[in-house]
């Protein structure tokens, strides 16, 4: 029989099934929502059944799905059809009782330099096996191991960053660590998480706001985080390289596999919004 833990993820992983399937059909009304539900679409605040409920086609199979039964929280990322073509979604939905009462949304259309939504909606296995259990972190620890990913960046500092030395990063579906052959285009991609801050290759991301950690998985090792990173547009890479030459942010939804109090892997999905505009969250936890 499926331990209780099991059957509560289970049950928040039909939710995310249901408004999905909600989703294609252009019918929110199969829902059962609270009456003051949340809704925001890529930061801003929408009522339920507008934005792109209007405008999606069908759905992609696969993709990752997330839950913290103890949060009531539940998570997946993965892709849709629009009437303007493919794009990666990711969904966070809180729910209260049987009843939906946040929706959270994130679109990545084509269009960017990072995007395989093939990728993006192959199942990893790392996302569903439990770590042994004297590897495991409490959720205190996997938060914090986040965060020191996160100051990592701010501080181009690769040592401040609790991760294994092959750990990889994939970002919209795209690796963007320990790439080989080596790319001369992208030669920071050849690099490990750690060796890309130290070496200067994020100096233009200087602050990352609004850190939201809404699923914390420990039999998993899983944390996953809401955050917004802020690019004023005009700093130097390594090696001279201007990354954007107009000021914006990026709101980033980052998944962390951490064993043993080290990241083993993380996946993230994002797009650029205007600078530092608001994701319509930051006063929740």
């Amino acid at each position: 029989m499926p331990t209780p833990t099991a059957t509560e993820r289970d049950r928040l992983i039909g939710h995310a099934e249901r408004y999905l399937e909600a989703l294609v059909a252009h019918d929110p009304g199969r829902l059962t929502v609270t009456p003051g539900v949340r809704f925001t679409e890529n930061g801003q605040p929408l009522a339920l059944g507008s934005g792109r409920w209007l405008t999606v086609t069908a759905r992609e199979p696969g993709g990752q799905w997330f839950a913290d039964p103890a949060a009531g929280q539940v998570a997946h990322w993965g892709g849709v059809h629009e009437l303007g073509g493919p794009a990666i979604f990711a969904l966070r939905l809180k729910i209260d009782g049987e009843a939906i009462s946040e929706v959270e949304t994130l679109v990545v259309r084509e269009g960017g330099a990072l995007f395989d939504l093939a990728t993006v909606c192959t199942p990893r296995p790392a996302f569903t096996e439990a770590v042994e259990s004297s590897r495991r972190s409490s959720r205190e620890e996997l938060v914090l191991v986040a965060n020191r990913y996160f100051e990592g960046i701010e501080r181009d500092d690769g040592d401040v960053v609790h991760v294994a030395d092959e750990c990889l990063r994939i970002e919209n579906g795209v690796q963007t660590t320990r790439v080989t052959p080596r790319d001369p285009e992208a030669p920071w991609r050849a690099l490990g998480v750690a060796e890309q801050l130290t070496a200067g290759f994020f100096r233009y991301i200087v602050a990352i706001r609004d850190r939201r950690f809404p699923i914390v998985d420990e039999e998993r090792g899983l944390v996953l985080c809401h955050v917004r990173f802020d690019h004023p547009g005009n700093i130097e890479t390594a090696g001279g390289r201007v990354v954007f030459g107009y000021p914006n942010s990026a709101a980033i939804f980052e998944v962390f596999k951490i064993e043993g109090g080290r990241i083993e892997h993380v996946e993230a999905v994002g797009t650029i919004f205007p600078y530092r505009m608001d994701l319509g969250w930051a006063d929740r936890s």
